[in-house]
């Protein structure tokens, strides 16, 4: 069950990320390649062992600039720790 909430939650930060322009292209980059690093995990590939912890530091940043990332991050975050990563 939490694999399919991940993938959702995946889904919804690549469709925010298609919809959110203002971002620099740093921050871009760096939001797509946490995506990628999940997306990894349902491949068995193991993720970075920092990944939770530069989720975690992502979501405060954005917590006032771009509330919903934030909220996607959160919910990724979560979701990880539920599954063991």
């Amino acid at each position: 069950m939490p694999e399919q909430s991940l993938q959702d939650q995946l889904k919804a930060l690549h469709d925010t990320l298609q919809d959110s322009p203002q971002l620099d292209e740093a921050t871009q980059a760096l939001l797509t390649q946490i995506a990628h690093d999940i997306d990894n995990l349902e491949s068995k590939t193991a993720p970075p062992n920092d990944l939770t912890d530069l989720l975690q530091e992502q979501v405060i940043q954005f917590e006032n600039d771009h509330p919903a990332i934030s909220a996607i991050l959160r919910q990724i975050t979560d979701t990880l720790g539920r599954i063991g990563v």
